[in-house]
């Protein structure tokens, strides 16, 4: 603003003018008190309105000494944010929007200086937010807090306050539009810790903007972890829905309103069942370490948070997003730090990797197979078996979930043919839900050689209404297992017990063709690269044999590629370089195939935590993600694109921990594993106990840990 700033002194009445700034920043080296001084008996702050020349005095009471400015003058800084959020609506005119950062009064030639809102038209109806900010249990004054709408477009501030000591805030603001989610951020305080507090909570949407809001330690963790991947510091901001699914299920983790733990967390299948809930908690008191402390807590809190090749945090909020961004990294010694004694339960070691996981049971599970994602986040997932739990009938219905995993069209979605869909399941350009019925009627055991499977392939549009009323049987369907879309719409299907691929051109089975070779036997998976090619896994559930068979562009069969680890190969995906990426059951190993159709000679890649790999998937950095089904883990590699690994990891090498994977408990035998818009992991529980077999309950979604993808997945994983 190109104004001198002075530090806050008594004028001759005994008053000090206290004016506030509308960006909240000083110049470089104004406004910062490099002095130490005393704020000596009782003086009044008395804030000017340039444009009615009146006055707001607030009588202060005498303070303690202090070192800098974010210390100097604690009470007088309390209680200035006070009358900030008393009289915001006795005094209309008086403009009070922000101060510097570290929320000290500054004087700008005797008057206040008076600012706008970016962003914001004042002829726009005017909404109101209420709130609290809270360290713990105690306010947090003198704070000043910021109303955001963030979305594809970036980040605009909609409106600002200041907390009173109460802890209080109320912005006015001009409803925007469009679509988005808002924020809500507050900084610094009059309490030891200063500047380094930074608090966030969720405040709805543009649609359904909240009209109360608390802001805490939990709120900040829980808002922090699922908008991980929409999140630069302060600014956070993406495309939709990613945007708007994240913040949405940053509420399962925590109530924005009360700031207490959300439902989903809090209750069973998850509260006490797994150990989210004690992760979730402890993390909120070690950040309570900071913001109920002082500058010596927060600075061993942003040493420990600070990433392996980036600077330390300077705030609550940037540390607990370095942390969600490498939840592996010191997470021993950030156990260790200080912590405050607000939240609870507590974890009684410290945990290998600091993540939040949540499981989802409602809707008619009972085996689930494979999930995928359409346009809108919502989450379709195929059931080996006919609910209730532990029967072992082939399964007659479809899951459909929310994003925050509620179910929605009358789960489980059931007709169109469906019976005993096992692990195939793709969505195309239109939203329609694609499953292939391995088992269908046949009463035979999937192990006895007399199995010979279903012959249909079932069809949903994105309500969840049958396409036909029996399915489609063309093109020889035996027992059909994996299904993928390819850019052209072409829905090609894995015969596993027919030994042969079936294509729907452009979905459409009454053009079907087929695809035979004496290499392609016992087909599972498919996978289709941005070239058109399709890598179909040969000899799935062998103990002793496996391959991948690719047919080009052209339809031309290739011969099968064979060795490096490919035993028993299950789940596959293609990468963002057109590098195809096998678990292998049979070999607890995963295998890389080059884009040209050669082994890379990194393979087989192995790992503690690779126990029976299952499922393969890649996030959008290229990362690497591996679901066991014999170890019940979730494993994370480095990809081919190194960038977004951490230093000195090589591709192929794990990033999650080593022993166990990620794992908060609540996993069973796994076959899935898929990444969302909003970057949330997905897991398939598909067993409970394998002999006698049981069917798994309910799928794990591990929150913001990997680079959104754009669903429906249609070849190659692409950022949103």
């Amino acid at each position: 603003m190109g104004v001198r700033m002075a530090p806050v002194m008594p004028d001759r009445r005994g008053e000090i003018l206290a004016p506030w700034h509308d960006d909240g920043v000083t110049a470089p080296g104004e406004g910062a008190y490099g002095a130490r001084r005393r704020c000596q008996g009782a003086h009044t702050i008395r804030c000017v309105d340039v444009l009615s020349g009146r006055t707001a005095p607030v009588r202060l009471a005498p303070a303690v000494r202090g070192p800098s400015a974010g210390a100097m003058c604690g009470q007088c800084t309390e209680a200035i944010g006070a009358q900030m959020a008393a009289s915001s609506e006795g005094h209309s005119r008086l403009r009070r929007i922000g101060a510097a950062t570290a929320g000290v009064a500054l004087l700008v030639s005797g008057a206040l200086v008076a600012g706008g809102l970016p962003g914001a038209a004042t002829s726009a109806p005017q909404q109101v937010i209420a709130g609290v900010a809270r360290a713990g249990s105690s306010p947090l004054p003198a704070s000043r807090v910021v109303l955001y709408v963030g979305g594809s477009a970036g980040t605009v501030r909609l409106g600002a306050a200041w907390t009173g000591a109460d802890g209080r805030f109320r912005i006015r603001y001009p409803r925007p539009r469009g679509i988005g989610i808002l924020y809500v951020i507050a900084s610094g305080t009059s309490h030891p810790a200063g500047a380094a507090v930074q608090l966030l909570g969720v405040a709805g949407t543009v649609q359904r903007p909240a009209r109360a809001v608390t802001l805490n330690e939990l709120t900040t963790v829980g808002a922090a972890y699922a908008l991980d991947q929409f999140a630069a510091g302060a600014r956070i901001g993406g495309k939709s829905p990613g945007l708007e699914n994240a913040a949405a299920t940053a509420a399962n983790l925590v109530n924005p309103r009360t700031g207490r733990y959300g439902a989903v967390v809090a209750s069973a299948p998850n509260g006490s069942a797994t150990r989210t809930l004690r992760t979730f908690a402890d993390l909120a008191d070690i950040v309570g370490g900071c913001t109920r402390g002082g500058p010596g807590t927060c600075a061993r809190l942003f040493a420990a948070a600070r990433p392996p090749d980036g600077r330390p945090p300077a705030t609550t909020l940037e540390a607990v997003l370095d942390i969600a961004r490498n939840p592996v990294h010191n997470a021993a010694r950030i156990f260790g730090l200080p912590k405050a004694s607000d939240y609870g339960p507590r974890l009684s070691v410290a945990p290998t990797a600091w993540v939040l996981s949540l499981i989802y049971t409602a809707g008619g599970f009972n085996g689930p197979g494979r999930m995928a994602f359409d346009s809108l986040g919502n989450v379709w997932v195929t059931n080996n078996f006919q609910p209730p739990y532990p029967s072992t009938i082939a399964g007659l219905g479809l899951i459909s979930l929310g994003p925050t995993g509620v179910p929605i069209n009358g789960s489980p979605v059931t007709g169109g043919g469906l019976q005993g869909a096992w692990w195939g399941i793709a969505i195309d350009q239109h939203n329609r839900i694609w499953t292939a019925n391995y088992t269908g009627a046949d009463p035979a055991d999937f192990t006895s050689p007399s199995f010979i499977g279903g012959d249909t392939v079932s069809e949903f549009n994105d309500a969840g209404i049958p396409v036909s009323p029996t399915g489609s049987t063309n093109g020889g369907l035996r027992a059909p297992q994996g299904v993928a879309v390819d850019r052209q719409g072409n829905v090609w299907i894995a015969n596993h017990v027919g030994n042969s691929v079936t294509e729907y051109p452009h979905g459409n089975p009454a053009a079907a063709k087929v695809f035979t070779s004496p290499t392609l036997k016992l087909p599972f998976a498919i996978a289709i690269d941005a070239r058109g090619n399709k890598w179909i896994d040969d000899n799935a559930i062998s103990a002793s044999v496996g391959g991948v068979t690719r047919i080009d562009a052209s339809g031309d069969v290739h011969p099968a590629i064979h060795g490096r680890g490919l035993i028993s190969p299950q789940g596959m995906a293609v990468d963002q370089l057109g590098n195809v990426w096998v678990a292998n059951l049979g070999s607890n190993s995963v295998t890389e195939i080059n884009a040209n159709g050669t082994i890379n000679a990194r393979s087989p890649i192995r790992a503690r935590s690779l126990i029976g790999p299952w499922s393969v998937a890649v996030d959008g950095n290229g990362n690497i993600w591996v679901a066991s089904f014999l170890g019940e883990t979730v494993t994370e590699l480095c990809g081919a694109n190194r960038t977004s690994c951490p230093p000195g990891v090589r591709t192929g090498a794990v990033i999650s921990p080593t022993a166990r994977g990620f794992n908060n408990g609540g996993l069973e035998h796994l076959t899935a594993v898929q990444i969302d818009e909003s970057g949330n992991v997905w897991v398939a529980n598909n067993w409970t106990t394998l002999s006698p077999p049981s069917g798994g309950n309910g799928l794990v979604e591990f929150i913001g840990m990997a680079a959104p993808v754009r669903t429906p997945l249609i070849g190659p994983p692409q950022r949103p």
